[in-house]
């Protein structure tokens, strides 16, 4: 029960934890293939150079947008 308690309870009780699971298994789902690609062709560093570059888009549109979702 404790298990269930600490590790599920809160994914079927709140609805932005749903969400966030949703999101996390799309992030993975979508940057496993691209790191395995860029690892295998040498270029992993071009993985790093991605996700600085998006980071400014993300502060941006939190910005513009806020927190509402």
């Amino acid at each position: 029960m404790a298990v269930y308690a600490a590790l599920i309870e809160p994914f079927v009780e709140f609805g932005f934890m749903r969400r966030a699971l949703v999101a996390c298994l799309a992030l993975s789902v979508g940057g496993g293939p691209v790191g395995v690609l860029l690892v295998l062709r040498r270029m992993s560093l071009v993985g790093d150079a991605l996700s600085h570059a998006v980071l400014p888009g993300a502060a941006i549109g939190f910005m513009i947008a806020g927190l509402s979702m």
